[in-house]
C-alpha cells in the first residue's frame, strides 16, 4: 500500500481544473497556493501506474487526462456524501447514520470523521481499517459502491434519498476539508460528534465561516494519524459484501485474438483506426494515434516484434516523422500489461479520425471487418 501515494487535485482556478497527478504530501501546499479556495482531490489513490496511463492516453500532446483509468486503487477512507434539497432532512440523515456506526456498530470515533460539506451536506468518512484490511485493487470502488447500496438500506426510507450513490468511480473528487466553497463561501469543516447532534442548521454554518483545525488526520483529512484495528460489526458486513460481489462478478476469462491471415494486408475491424492506418498524422496526436494502432495490433494477435514493424511501415509511408525513440515506447505500453487496451467509439482520438456518418454505418462496418484481411 505504500505504492499508493498520488491523487488527482483540482482546483477551481486551476487550469484545466483537474488531472493534476500529485503526491497526497504535496496538497497542503497546492491547497495553500489557491487560497484554500474550491479545492478537490480524488479520494482513492493510486500507484505510478497512473502516471504511465497518462502518457499513453494523451489526448493532445499538452494534454492528459485520467479519464478511463481502471486500474488498482485503494482508499485509506471510505466517503458517504450526504446531500438533499431539504437541508433539515441531510442533518437528520447525518444524524442517524452516525449513531448507527457508534451505537450500533460500535465504531472507534477516531475512526469516523464528520464533516459540514461547505453548503447543504454531510460528508462522513470512516476509516478502511474499520473493515479489516483492505488492500489495493481494481476491485476496491465496486466494492465500496456495494458498501453504500447497502448501508442505505439500514436508514429509514424517507433518509434513503440522501446518500450520493454516484461517487462510486475511481477518479470521483471530493471537496478537501477547510476549503472555501464556491457558492456559500462556507468551508468544509470538522464537527464532533456533539456539535452535529445538537447544533441546527444555521449554527453549524454560523461555525463554517471559517476553518477549523483536524483532529485524527493529517491537513488533507484523508491520511489518519492513529492507531486503529478492525471493528467487528464493520468487518463482517464487509466481508458479506465481499462474499457477494465475488459471487456474481467471478468468471473465467478468456480472450480471443483477431490474428489476420496475411499481415502485409491488414483490415482493421474499426473505420477510425484504419482511417489513422492510411493517413497522415499531424503533430499533436502522434503518439496517440501510434498508440491506439499498436493496442489494435496486439488486439488481432500480433506479437510485441510484429507490432513494431507495422507500426515502423505506417511511420514511414505516411511520414508520421515519429523518432524511432518514441515508437519504442509506444510499443512497448501497448504490451506492458496482461491483456491489450481496447479502445471504443467513445474515445475521443478515434471520434476525430472516424469518417463514418452514424452509429449504423460503424455497426456496418465491423460486421464487414471484424476478424477479416484483405
Amino acid at each position: 500500500m505504500s505504492k499508493f501515494q498520488y491523487v488527482d487535485f483540482a482546483a477551481h482556478f486551476q487550469k484545466g481544473f483537474r488531472n493534476r497527478v500529485v503526491a497526497i504530501r504535496e496538497i497542503p501546499t497546492l491547497v495553500k497556493s489557491f487560497d484554500f479556495y474550491g479545492c478537490y482531490s480524488t479520494y482513492f489513490f493510486y500507484s505510478d501506474e497512473i502516471i504511465s496511463y497518462m502518457e499513453a492516453h494523451r489526448m493532445t500532446e499538452d494534454k492528459a487526462s485520467v479519464s478511463g483509468y481502471e486500474g488498482k486503487v485503494w482508499a485509506p477512507e471510505f466517503p458517504i456524501d450526504i446531500d438533499h434539497a431539504d437541508r433539515l432532512i441531510s442533518l437528520e440523515a447525518a444524524r442517524y447514520l452516525v449513531s448507527f456506526f457508534l451505537d450500533g456498530w460500535k465504531v472507534d470515533p477516531n475512526g469516523l470523521q464528520i464533516y459540514f460539506s461547505g453548503c447543504k451536506g454531510f460528508h462522513l468518512m470512516l476509516d478502511t481499517r474499520m473493515f479489516g484490511k483492505i488492500v489495493p485493487a481494481k476491485s476496491v470502488p465496486l466494492l465500496f459502491a456495494a458498501l453504500r447500496r447497502h448501508l442505505v438500506k439500514e436508514l429509514p426510507v424517507s433518509y434513503q434519498q440522501t446518500i450520493d450513490l454516484s461517487i462510486k468511480d475511481r477518479v470521483r473528487l471530493l471537496r478537501l476539508p477547510n476549503t472555501l466553497h464556491e457558492k456559500s463561501r462556507r468551508y468544509k469543516i470538522l464537527l464532533s460528534v456533539e456539535e452535529l447532534r445538537s447544533l441546527d442548521f444555521e449554527q453549524i454554518e454560523a461555525l463554517a465561516r471559517q476553518p477549523r483545525a483536524l483532529s485524527v488526520t493529517d491537513e488533507t483529512g484523508l491520511i489518519p494519524c492513529f492507531e486503529a484495528a478492525e471493528n467487528e460489526a464493520a468487518g463482517q458486513f464487509f466481508r458479506r459484501i465481499k462474499r457477494q460481489i465475488r459471487q456474481l462478478t467471478h468468471k473465467p476469462f478468456e480472450y480471443h485474438f483477431r490474428r489476420p491471415q496475411d499481415l502485409s494486408k491488414i483490415v482493421f475491424p474499426c473505420a477510425g483506426v484504419q482511417a489513422i492506418w492510411q493517413n497522415h498524422i499531424e503533430p499533436g496526436y502522434r503518439n496517440n494515434c501510434a498508440f491506439r494502432l499498436a493496442s489494435e495490433l496486439r488486439l488481432m494477435g500480433l506479437t510485441q516484434a510484429e507490432t513494431h514493424a507495422k507500426i515502423s511501415e505506417w511511420n514511414e509511408i505516411n511520414q508520421i516523422e515519429l523518432p524511432g525513440y518514441e515508437l519504442d515506447k509506444v510499443v512497448e505500453s501497448a504490451y506492458q500489461h496482461e491483456f491489450p487496451y481496447h479502445y471504443r467509439c467513445g474515445d475521443e482520438i478515434l471520434r476525430r479520425f472516424c469518417p463514418l456518418p452514424s452509429l449504423q454505418a460503424c455497426r456496418a462496418y465491423v460486421a464487414r471487418h471484424s476478424g477479416k484481411s484483405s
